[in-house]
């Protein structure tokens, strides 16, 4: 590997695979909850991100405001450089339906008009990743009630 090549390397991840026809076949195919759409296309991701992506587009309410209706936000999945077969394919899309339930789930689910486990949507922060949000003084107490400084 030359000087110029590794650290090109090192500034721009690049995967190559055949185009997965299959995937492809299964989203046109794809029937789930009323309204909900699913794309399959090379898309902008934003923070230098592009490339195959599976864009799930659901039908739902604004989890913060109720009044708004019909609502549609993108979830875009990164499609793995991989020669699956149409099991292991469905079972991937499947998961991603999954992905986008339990981050609706996080957005809706209120305990007292706190939102303990409300995803991370911040530049760099993975919005499918159960985080549940405790007070410092929580994080710092030990099984036995102490607190460390």
């Amino acid at each position: 590997m030359t000087e110029t090549t590794s650290l090109l390397h090192k500034t721009i991840m690049s995967q190559d695979a055949p185009y997965p026809q299959i995937l492809d076949k299964l989203v046109r195919c794809l029937e789930y909850k009323p309204g909900w759409l699913f794309y399959l296309d090379h898309i902008d991701r934003g923070q230098g991100s592009h490339g195959l992506t599976l864009d799930i587009i659901p039908k739902t309410t604004d989890s913060y405001n109720h009044d708004k209706t019909n609502y549609r936000v993108h979830h875009y999945f990164i499609v793995p450089a991989a020669a699956y077969d149409e099991r292991s394919w469905r079972r991937w899309l499947f998961e991603r339906i999954l992905d986008v339930e339990k981050h609706e789930a996080m957005e809706f689910f209120v305990v007292d008009g706190c939102r303990p486990l409300a995803p991370a949507h911040g530049p760099g922060s993975d919005p499918y990743f159960v985080f549940e949000y405790v007070e410092d003084e929580l994080r710092r107490t030990n099984y036995l009630g102490e607190v460390s400084d």
